[in-house]
């Protein structure tokens, strides 16, 4: 009985051990091929790949497999990842000189749109998050079909919708004090890509099970 105790404990222990080296691994490997910032996206998403390997149970070695992961279907993710951040620039953009003209003119025409372009930002981010589990199954889809399926997809699950919004911000609420950011070189980045890896594992299920009902 003790030693199934011990070897169950030491088991678990070894376990835990793995997942912190991985999120500490990954994270500096997200950290450093996003350095050239353009790169964001596919970083984030070799990360999140490689993370959904190793939740289904898929041991594949971590450094080697997080590049080729990143290199693959490169153009494709440069692609996605800058038509995103357009759309999430022009939005914020735009959100701004709204502000600007409801401070000297609060009509309801600014007020419209300024809402317009809060709804359109938010739905670049719903986007965004919903573009990882499409690009891992089906990487060489049309961009803009797969950003409409995007969308669809955060509508469907709106609570992971709002759960994921919500892992967005841990990166944002660690960079407020001097001992987080610490912990944000370390975990900051591939935390919440681990815990979209785990929230998204029923969408890429579905996903998958949208081909096969095709076949």
């Amino acid at each position: 009985m003790k030693k199934q105790f011990e070897s169950g404990f030491y088991q678990k222990l070894n376990t835990f051990a793995d997942w912190v080296l991985r999120i500490t691994v990954i994270n500096i490997m997200i950290i450093l091929t996003s350095l050239p910032v353009v790169t964001i996206y596919p970083a984030l998403l070799a990360g999140y790949k490689l993370y959904h390997k190793y939740l289904n149970k898929e041991e594949v070695p971590m450094i080697k497999s997080y590049f080729k992961f990143f290199t693959e279907n490169f153009g494709k993710k440069m692609q996605i990842g800058l038509v995103l951040a357009f759309a999430l620039i022009l939005g914020f953009v735009n959100v701004t000189i709204y502000q600007d003209f409801l401070q000297t003119n609060p009509n309801p025409f600014n007020v419209i749109g300024q809402y317009v372009m809060i709804i359109m930002v938010l739905s670049v981010v719903f986007v965004s998050m919903f573009t990882l589990p499409l690009m891992i199954t089906y990487p060489n889809t049309d961009t803009w079909l797969l950003i409409k399926f995007a969308f669809f997809l955060s509508g469907k699950y709106v609570i992971k919708t709002v759960l994921a919004v919500l892992i967005m911000l841990i990166p944002f609420l660690m960079l407020l004090h001097p001992i987080t950011i610490f912990i944000f070189l370390f975990a900051g980045l591939s935390t919440p890509v681990c815990l979209y890896a785990l929230l998204f594992k029923k969408v890429v299920t579905f996903v998958e099970g949208l081909d096969k009902e095709n076949v």
